[in-house]
């Protein structure tokens, strides 16, 4: 008989992995991170089954989705079977702990299949739990917010302390997104929907041992998603730190960020570009276009530094009292001054 588990329980096993039994549209929406989708009904399958229960009645509805299941028995027998020799814990859901999770680990514990669970109020729950701990349980930690004009190496440094196992959330990866004119070209990834954007978030932050986090100052809004309202703005009340360096440095860092993106992004980068004549003007976005074609990015990087980024984000700077400014020539200096940071300010 299989047993059925809570999100809190099932978030601390090892060795486990997470089935969901809901539609591929169901999936895309939102889902519990890094899990494997395994439908019983696609989604127009689901779309007629819903139809019948809603004009027609249950039984019949039951009756049409164990027809449209039967064909698909062997292959989830087989492939559960396998997940079973890998995983000490297979964890089925779906949208709130019903039927399709219930029929599911029904048969399979029929089958003689070992260590299956069905997640306790399903992916609804797992929302739930989720949204929680945004809400409330992110109080317990200290954000440390890395402020500073493009190309500084905000990013760059969170990467140099992520590998002596500094904590971070690098949200602009987890959107895929820089949240910048450019932003979304230097990712490769589909960028996740509001829900997976926040279950990122959320398994970031519950893995962490520490109570303090590095992160980078951001709008709001980054691409498609929105950081949500209770964490946002409890991150802009800790700590703040501006990061400075050259013109060169900025210059070198973006182009470091972007050199493997210009070419297949030409037509992308000039389209972006005509978007700014309002702000810059007919003559500069021109020769900008024509430097494009030229390939001297590092002209068009530092005039869009200097006149638009630079007093676009002039007052957001500067609207912070900080705790630390740090102004550096090679990035391992302003690594070495937040390690200093964390030791004598925070006493961690």
């Amino acid at each position: 008989m299989f047993k059925v588990i809570d999100i809190k329980k099932a978030l601390t096993l090892e060795k486990t992995i997470f089935i969901d039994v809901r539609s591929p549209a169901e999936y895309e929406e939102g889902t519990i991170l890094d899990s494997i989708n395994i439908p019983i009904l696609d989604d127009s399958e689901r779309a007629i089954v819903g139809t019948i229960y809603r004009k027609e009645n249950k039984d019949k509805a039951t009756l049409t989705g164990l027809n449209l299941v039967s064909y698909k028995i062997p292959n989830l027998y087989e492939t559960i079977k396998g997940y079973s020799k890998e995983y000490d814990h297979i964890i089925i859901f779906c949208w709130r702990g019903g039927m399709r999770s219930k029929s599911v680990c029904n048969l399979l514990s029929m089958l003689d299949i070992p260590n299956i669970y069905q997640l306790k109020d399903g992916y609804k729950g797992y929302r739930r739990y989720v949204i929680n701990y945004l809400e409330t349980d992110i109080l317990k930690y200290d954000f440390i917010v890395l402020h500073g004009m493009t190309g500084v190496g905000k990013t760059h440094i969170l990467q140099e302390l992520k590998k002596i196992d500094v904590p971070i959330l690098n949200i602009e990866e987890m959107a895929q997104n820089s949240g910048s004119v450019f932003g979304d070209m230097v990712f490769e990834k589909k960028p996740p929907t509001q829900k997976n954007f926040e279950s990122l978030l959320f398994h970031k932050m519950y893995c962490m041992k520490e109570s303090y986090i590095f992160i980078e100052s951001e709008s709001k809004r980054i691409g498609n998603v929105q950081i949500p309202d209770t964490l946002y703005h409890y991150m802009m009340q800790k700590h703040h730190i501006l990061i400075q360096t050259t013109i060169e440095n900025r210059v070198n860092v973006i182009l470091k960020d972007y050199v493997h993106h210009l070419d297949r992004n030409y037509e992308k980068i000039k389209k972006s570009l005509h978007y700014l004549r309002k702000r810059l003007g007919n003559s500069a976005v021109d020769i900008l276009i024509q430097k494009i074609d030229e390939k001297n990015y590092s002209y068009v990087i530092e005039y869009l530094m200097k006149y638009y980024y630079d007093p676009f984000y002039q007052y957001s700077i500067y609207k912070y009292e900080y705790d630390l400014v740090i102004e550096y020539k090679h990035i391992e200096e302003a690594v070495t001054k937040l390690k200093e940071f964390i030791k004598n300010r925070l006493d961690y």
